[in-house]
């Protein structure tokens, strides 16, 4: 390997590959002329170059603390992931001469635009009426009653807790597209045109009070781990819809299960849990206009290239020496 190059290696299971066309991968490999990028999906392979890399562009295969020691040659860690806590140990946070970013911009409008698809599925009974469906068995009688009744979204309220960049999309497609009044929870960023109005953690429970939705896309960090619980779940509405495209850690799913089963709420979409893949014996299957999904609100055919685009433009930059896209916040989380 070339001495007066800087190496970038990529790592990620072979299942994600899949989403990176060979027009992609060849696009990472040829970013720079000064950095050589080298890809694998073989997690023995990626521990054994990991030493040896400058910069570390990875889902899954995790970060070897002895690597983040001050000697070491590594500068770089990018999350593939919008979130970072896996990636967030306490040697990455004490590591302040290793840059870390993640790539949230790119997966934003994917997973905000999954959050609707589950908004507006429950909001419109499809998991009864699918199993209607299954069972070849129409949902309306002779005098037009429905089995299940539909809510609609138009002027209704959601509350968003975590108004970043996916926030902020769900956020503009929420108002622009249902007219939805737009209620968010932000620590950093006060600045979205259509959140008609922030509010603090203090006024949490007023605003799940006021709102038909609740939608998380908060970053999970010590002082947002569970913070919707059993007090938070009693000040939704009854008929409230809880979506979750954050981290499973955000809830507790004890309190779910029960707010659930006793029709605290109306409905819950889950494309995150505490423990991934869920259990098969877990009570969360079986909830009652419940959608669960597999973590795989950003998984859509597009987003490879979107993806591969800002890790691009990030080991170019890297390489050039200018502030990287995505920076996380380490010691906050986010």
């Amino acid at each position: 390997m070339a001495d007066d190059k800087l190496s970038v290696l990529i790592g990620m299971p072979q299942g994600y590959w899949k989403f990176f066309d060979d027009e992609t991968t060849q696009n990472l490999i040829n970013a720079h002329p000064n950095v050589l990028v080298e890809t694998t999906g073989d997690p023995e392979r990626y521990a054994k170059r990991l030493p040896e890399t400058d910069g570390a562009i990875v889902i899954d295969f995790g970060i070897a603390p002895e690597v983040l020691n001050p000697g070491s040659r590594l500068r770089w860690v990018h999350s593939i992931r919008a979130g970072t806590e896996d990636l967030l140990t306490p040697e990455l946070i004490a590591a302040e001469h290793v840059a870390f970013t993640a790539c949230e911009g790119p997966h934003a409008p994917l997973i905000a635009e999954h959050m609707v698809l589950l908004m507006l599925s429950l909001a419109r009974q499809m998991p009864g009426r699918i199993k209607d469906q299954e069972n070849h068995r129409w949902g309306k009688d002779t005098q037009g009653n429905v089995r299940h009744a539909s809510t609609q979204m138009l002027g209704n309220t959601i509350a968003i807790l975590g108004v970043g960049q996916i926030g902020e999309n769900l956020a503009r497609i929420c108002k622009v597209g249902f007219g939805m009044k737009v209620l968010g929870m932000s620590r950093t960023s006060r600045g979205c045109e259509h959140v008609d109005r922030y509010f603090d953690r203090s006024d949490l429970h007023e605003a799940l009070g006021e709102a038909d939705v609740v939608g998380l896309c908060l970053a999970l960090t010590p002082s947002t781990k569970g913070i919707i619980g059993k007090a938070e779940f009693e000040a939704m509405k009854p008929t409230g819809l809880l979506i979750n495209a954050a981290r499973g850690g955000v809830i507790n799913e004890d309190a779910l299960v029960d707010a659930m089963n006793a029709g605290t709420i109306g409905g819950a979409g889950l494309d995150t849990v505490g423990e991934e893949p869920l259990s098969e014996d877990s009570p969360l299957w079986d909830l009652p206009n419940t959608i669960i999904t597999p973590h795989a609100a950003a998984l859509t055919g597009g987003v490879g290239a979107e993806v591969g685009n800002f890790m691009i433009e990030n080991i170019r930059r890297f390489a050039d020496g200018q502030p990287l896209l995505g920076a996380v916040h380490r010691h906050e989380g986010y």
